[in-house]
């Protein structure tokens, strides 16, 4: 199954407005919000893989190799940073514009290229 960096982008949109300190987010949360759009496999595999790349706080207990049980605790350090620089609609049109060149990006580097719209957005003529 591939990233779909819409959906990364919409989960941690929602974990961000959604979350309630000390609480925990349920898929049930994510179908209601800005993840709506995406099927629930999309949601989960999204969750599963921002979790693992130290983006959220996540409970994934398994049952038979597929997620039983999806939780989302709050996004961590790593997470804030990605959003902060995605969060912005025109910034994240000009870093998918600019990630479309060269085909499929990571998501650090997904976060480099919005850093480099930002600064360059900053600049002064």
């Amino acid at each position: 199954m591939k990233l779909n960096e819409e959906c990364v982008r919409a989960v941690l949109l929602d974990v961000e407005n959604e979350y309630q300190f000390g609480s925990f987010l349920h898929l049930k949360d994510f179908e209601e919000n800005q993840a709506s759009k995406f099927s629930k496999e999309e949601i989960e595999y999204t969750i599963i893989r921002l979790e693992e790349a130290g983006f959220i706080i996540a409970t994934i207990d398994w049952v038979n190799a597929r997620p039983f049980y999806v939780s989302v605790g709050s996004l961590t350090w790593k997470g804030h940073e990605f959003l902060d620089n995605v969060r912005d609609s025109k910034v994240w049109s000009e870093t998918k514009k600019v990630a479309s060149k060269v085909g499929s990006v990571s998501l650090s580097m997904l976060a480099t290229i919005a850093s480099s719209v930002i600064t360059k957005s900053l600049e002064l003529n």
